[in-house]
């Protein structure tokens, strides 16, 4: 039985009517026209980490549950509420991006934040960066802030600083640099993810 609600956020949103609803947050047009749009992504990858946990056992939820843009202050109250009481951890889903968001950019890599300040998050985070550096190894660029002698970087941003709970934010690669994009959306790289996300929620499992 899962001692933890694992809360899942996928950044941004979705596609409502064949219109992506989320200003900004995409590749540049590759050469075939198409674009990756983030919360289109963020969506994708947390419904096959939702499938991996829930065959494992392990309890979890989408804050979001739809393709519309919900505003932060939604997303973590609603997170907070089911949170009340109980054991759990906020995961949000994103991919990074650099420059003008218009053209191409060289800058890649994964990272994961926590909120400012030495909290059981950056625990839990350590735990994630450790699973996902097994998984993809020397494969992509490691972005780390170890100024506080662990990995992850460290940001108050809204759903880091206002949630009830330990909350992580993955960036899961770039969506600006033109090879990675074209890596994120493949079922190896997505694999990688979710078999990192699982790793590491049942490591935590096992040790708090």
């Amino acid at each position: 039985m899962s001692k933890y609600l694992y809360i899942f956020d996928p950044g941004h949103g979705g596609l409502v009517g064949g219109k992506y609803v989320t200003p900004g947050k995409r590749s540049p047009k590759f050469a075939d026209g198409n674009v990756l749009y983030e919360g289109v992504n963020n969506r994708d990858n947390v419904t096959r980490i939702m499938a991996a946990f829930r065959a494992a056992g392990l309890e979890c939820v989408d804050i979001v549950n739809s393709n519309q843009d919900v505003p932060l202050s939604k997303r973590v109250g609603d997170a907070n509420k089911l949170a009340k009481g109980r054991k759990a951890i906020f995961i949000s889903i994103h991919s990074d991006a650099a420059g003008d968001g218009t053209n191409w950019h060289p800058a890649s890599g994964i990272s994961v934040y926590s909120s400012k300040g030495q909290t059981v998050s950056d625990t839990f985070a350590s735990v994630v960066i450790e699973q996902l550096q097994s998984k993809f190894q020397s494969t992509v660029k490691w972005r780390f802030d170890q100024t506080d002698h662990d990995k992850d970087k460290e940001e108050n941003f809204y759903v880091l600083a206002h949630t009830a709970m330990p909350a992580i934010l993955c960036e899961l690669g770039f969506h600006t640099n033109q090879q990675e994009a074209q890596r994120i959306l493949t079922p190896n790289w997505k694999d990688k993810i979710v078999a990192s996300l699982l790793a590491a929620a049942q490591r935590w499992e096992q040790q708090h």
